[in-house]
């Protein structure tokens, strides 16, 4: 065996958690551990999705879309991020009434939010829609004359809907609960099927979170891990967001990996392996 596999398996379990405020419920008192018998790497979704891939972590959490794109994983059962309506963080802003879109610019930080307009667009709007990625501030890719709408996500987004109320808005989680009656699963939790750790570790600290919500705010606040204020920040996380993966829950995601397969965008032989 090479030496850099025998390393692997001498080494500590890594835990790749992102440093995004909709995360935190669920990675707060993984990070907190003070019995944690496991490594901490801080990274943004895509650079945790090459490491589950690689084998350089034993476990993320990771967008919906990506779910079926990393293989030898299991999906921690029971917890997730979600949204039951309005989630006010992941919105397509324009100056046109939805009917008149034709040009969308889409977020570079966001696979699956990218993926649900486009599956928003044409099953439940029933319009096509030409796609690319803009590069700028949202006010500036608005104002470019290059897209009808914009697609925005995050702390931006929410900031922007804020300041912006003149601007029509598409909250896209409460648009997919109009179009199929189901709660929109954002991210779970996924664990390498070789790795020692236990779902419940995750349950555990998920559960946690969900329990001391306040605490978990504070922690933001301190931090300085967001723009948005406190008030903002316990509306989003209170009421904009829940964490609990149920039967619902299982077919939204269901539902939408389904649709993601119909139109090309995952491959259309996925699994999912909860545990």
């Amino acid at each position: 065996m090479p030496n850099s596999a025998l390393n692997l398996k001498k080494r500590k379990p890594i835990i790749s958690v992102i440093p995004f405020i909709n995360a935190k419920p669920l990675t707060y008192f993984i990070e907190n551990n003070p019995q944690k018998d496991y490594q901490i790497n801080y990274n943004y979704p895509s650079e945790c999705i090459e490491k589950l891939k690689n084998g350089e972590v034993d476990a993320g959490i990771v967008s919906s879309i990506a779910i079926s794109k990393v293989s030898d994983v299991n999906i921690v059962d029971g917890i997730c991020i979600a949204s039951h309506s309005s989630v006010e963080s992941v919105l397509l802003f324009s100056n046109k009434e939805i009917e008149e879109i034709k040009t969308i610019g889409l977020d570079p930080n966001s696979g699956t939010s990218n993926a649900l307009i486009k599956i928003l667009m044409e099953k439940w709007k029933n319009k096509k829609c030409d796609y690319s990625f803009y590069k700028k501030d949202i006010e500036t890719a608005l104002n470019s004359g290059k897209y009808d709408a914009v697609l925005a996500i995050g702390d931006r987004a929410l900031l922007f809907g804020t300041q912006n109320p003149s601007l029509i808005k598409m909250d896209l989680a409460l648009e997919w609960n109009h179009f199929t009656g189901l709660p929109f699963v954002f991210a779970m939790w996924l664990i390498k099927k070789d790795s020692n750790l236990s779902p419940e570790l995750f349950r555990e600290a998920g559960g946690k979170g969900i329990e001391n919500l306040d605490t978990v705010i504070e922690n933001i606040m301190i931090n300085g891990q967001s723009n948005l204020t406190k008030y903002q920040i316990k509306k989003y996380l209170k009421e904009n967001l829940h964490y609990r993966f149920g039967s619902k829950e299982r077919k939204g995601l269901m539902l939408f990996l389904k649709y993601c397969a119909e139109m090309g965008l995952i491959p259309p032989n996925y699994t999912l392996n909860l545990i």
